[in-house]
């Protein structure tokens, strides 16, 4: 983690997006952005490539849930569809934090929506790295291209704009 001023900005992350870094070779740098990227401890035995020692050597935080908000993540698997006890716990974790959960999958993005947690995918995260100068708009478009040679999907609906926007900034790197 770039070292700020302060607290960094926490965001809470999901594995669907680790993995989105991984596929376009961002993932080292993304921990260079001036903030800090937060699991559950729930999330470590998913995450296996990298394995979780290594996100965490570079930067990556778990952090326990306390017995009332493992509670409320049985609570809302009651409610949703799709997301895992996995998925359910980063959000969980972002709403008691009252911060961004980064997240590509939809069902995910449906259940933050209906809990007023504030959500991006990976697009977003790109673009917050090229913004921050840590890539350059042309890298984005490749880690992008490669995200689709991987077969990884981030939401279609926040990307279209931001590619839009990297091809037009790359004109002028």
């Amino acid at each position: 983690m770039n070292q700020t001023q302060g607290n960094p900005q926490r965001y809470v992350i999901d594995t669907n997006t680790i993995i989105d870094l991984h596929c376009g070779k961002l993932l080292p740098i993304v921990f260079d952005l001036p903030c800090t990227f937060l699991v559950t401890d729930f999330l470590k035995h998913e995450l296996r490539n990298p394995p979780f020692d290594v996100l965490s050597e570079m930067g990556l935080l778990a952090e326990s849930l306390p017995p009332e908000q493992v509670t409320e993540i049985s609570e809302m698997m009651g409610r949703y569809d799709g997301p895992s006890y996995e998925d359910i716990s980063v959000l969980v974790l972002a709403k008691a934090r009252n911060t961004v959960l980064i997240t590509g999958d939809a069902a995910l993005r449906r259940a933050a929506a209906d809990n007023c947690v504030e959500y991006h995918g990976t697009c977003w995260l790109i673009d917050y790295l090229a913004d921050q100068r840590l890539i350059s708009y042309t890298r984005a478009l490749a880690a992008y291209a490669l995200l689709h040679q991987n077969k990884r999907f981030p939401p279609r609906h926040e990307c279209d704009d931001l590619v839009k926007k990297w091809n037009q900034r790359q004109k002028l790197e």
